[in-house]
């Protein structure tokens, strides 16, 4: 008598990072979700870190994806600016750089 929908933080993983994505891009001050991070191989360890190179959090992937909550290791929301996303496989064979743009 419905629809209904699901979204996982899981997803197929991927042999390489040719198709890394990071979703949404700029996240807009009325965002309230998790930042996505997709296109990833399984368990890739995943370092926040501010432009100044702060590391603000660190997460691993769940299959393909990682997610963000915008906030730090404090729980706090971080500030406007831009932050970057250091993404190394497991194997430490691969690894790419991604940013985002940030409103709080």
């Amino acid at each position: 008598s419905g629809l209904c929908s699901y979204r996982s933080n899981a997803s197929v993983s991927k042999h390489n990072f040719d198709n890394v994505i990071v979703f949404p891009n700029p996240v807009k001050k009325d965002f309230a979700g998790d930042i996505a991070i997709s296109g990833l191989t399984n368990e890739t360890n995943v370092k926040i870190t501010d432009i100044s190179g702060n590391l603000v959090f660190e997460t691993a992937s769940s299959g393909g994806t990682a997610v963000w909550n915008g906030k730090n290791f404090d729980g706090e929301k971080v500030s406007t600016g831009v932050y970057l996303f250091l993404c190394t496989s497991p194997d430490f064979e691969k690894s790419i750089v991604k940013k985002i743009l940030l409103y709080n």
